[in-house]
């Protein structure tokens, strides 16, 4: 065999693994985005807390916003997968939801014990708050991603 026919038969392979792959990660590519809605509508609260906040009590007003904001996106997204989950599924995803809210909470009370005001002074409260939307935001974007493909 020469060269130029292993290089094509390499590059044809290649060319429908890549494509093969997309096309399977693309389910419904008329379907709203709501990964990147949830992260646009995120990032006007993450530029508050950064951009405007001049004091720790001002980062602390932003970050219970955010945090207020992070636990109404979780509901809702909630209830949309909810929706478009089978009556099996649906039951493993109540499972899985309240084993995530235990991890939630162990999550929440190991920042609570590290981040005191003995350990890290006056930026304790606000590392606590930027911890907790972080878990939140991370599980709202994992179930948002989950939602796409529906």
């Amino acid at each position: 065999m020469n060269t130029s026919s292993e290089f094509g038969r390499t590059l044809l392979l290649l060319l429908i693994t890549f494509t093969s792959a997309a096309c399977q990660a693309i389910d419904n590519p008329d379907a709203p985005d709501y990964l990147e809605q949830f992260r646009a509508q995120a990032s006007s609260y993450e530029l508050a807390i950064n951009n405007k906040s001049q004091t720790t009590a001002d980062m602390i007003v932003e970050y219970r916003g955010y945090i207020d904001f992070l636990e109404q996106a979780l509901q809702l997204v909630e209830t949309a997968l909810e929706g478009s989950l089978s009556d099996s599924e649906r039951a493993l995803f109540f499972e899985t939801q309240a084993k995530w809210q235990t991890y939630r909470q162990a999550e929440m009370s190991f920042v609570d014990s590290v981040w005191t005001q003995e350990n890290f002074g006056s930026s304790a409260s606000v590392s606590k708050l930027a911890f907790y939307s972080e878990i939140l935001k991370s599980r709202i974007e994992l179930l948002q991603t989950y939602r796409l493909q529906f």
